[in-house]
């Protein structure tokens, strides 16, 4: 039988870094979705032929001079699948902190942090990992991308993603409503998790073998700036089968550093907390 479910929350972060070395998981504590100011829940059409995503994790840092032609293969394939593959620039550890004077940004999150040096386990870029196959840990540099974006997009899809997100900015309030759609049997704990990534920032960069070697107007793209659901997000469903949907629906305090104009919402599934990517959405903020 069919099963329908939807969620309703408001997300706010409450982020505890442990020490240098070991993030622990950034916490979101969930409330209601403000459905008395913005209205009812879209709805979304029935999908009859799913289609495989692929969440591609670029682990970079302006200090790092190796990192620049893991942006340009990371450009490649998303130009190779627009449709069917979101990047997210994670700039994290050593290499992207502080690095007075040339490097005074500091673009690392706490949800990045926990993505390399507790996920991954290993402070070092440019490494990457496509919808985290074959397991979160596993993060090898750019030269092999291309061929395990291609594998996982092989995948016959178990689950399809719908995004619908907008920007309030009377209230700088993002709305994100996610809707599942189930295709196979499935057993364990299954995750939402949103992520916050911005384009188009101009900040130093290291690019060893280039002229300049420190690029000071260099164009950071797909950034990782935070996440509406926290690094491992949310348990939506356990033991899914063929046929069960849900939606599940967010209102999240924006934070007015970010552009929305060069904002991208990335919602992906997770097997577990730290598992496998099952599918993949993604939606500019402002089209």
């Amino acid at each position: 039988m069919k099963k329908t479910f939807t969620y309703f929350s408001l997300i706010f972060i409450a982020l505890t870094l442990v020490n240098c070395d070991k993030i622990e998981n950034p916490i979101a504590e969930a409330q209601i979705y403000r459905q008395d100011l913005y209205g009812p829940v879209p709805t979304f059409d029935a999908v009859v032929v799913p289609e495989q995503r692929v969440l591609l994790e670029d682990f970079t840092g302006h200090d790092c001079g190796n990192c620049p032609p893991g942006h340009l293969e990371a450009h490649e394939i998303l130009e190779a699948h627009p449709d069917h593959v979101a990047v997210v620039a994670v700039h994290s550890g050593s290499l992207a902190a502080p690095h007075m004077p040339d490097y005074p940004a500091d673009w690392r999150t706490p949800e990045g942090q926990y993505y390399l040096l507790t996920q991954v386990g290993l402070d070092q870029m440019p490494t990457g990992r496509a919808n985290r196959r074959p397991t979160a840990a596993f993060a090898p540099a750019y030269d092999v991308w291309a061929a395990n974006v291609n594998e996982a997009l092989s995948v016959q899809p178990a689950l399809s993603l719908q995004l619908n997100a907008s920007y309030v900015a009377s209230s700088s309030d993002l709305n994100v409503h996610v809707n599942s759609q189930w295709f196979a049997d499935l057993t364990g704990e299954y995750r939402l998790v949103i992520l916050i990534t911005e384009s188009n920032i101009i900040s130093p960069q290291l690019w060893y073998n280039h002229s300049p070697l420190n690029v000071l107007d260099y164009e950071h793209e797909h950034m990782l700036r935070g996440s509406v659901t926290g690094a491992t997000g949310y348990s939506i469903v356990t033991d899914p089968q063929n046929g069960d949907t849900q939606t599940d629906s967010y209102t999240f305090d924006w934070n007015s550093a970010w552009l929305p104009e060069n904002c991208e919402i990335i919602a992906f599934v997770t097997e577990g907390e730290n598992g496998n990517v099952i599918n993949v959405a993604k939606q500019m903020l402002i089209q």
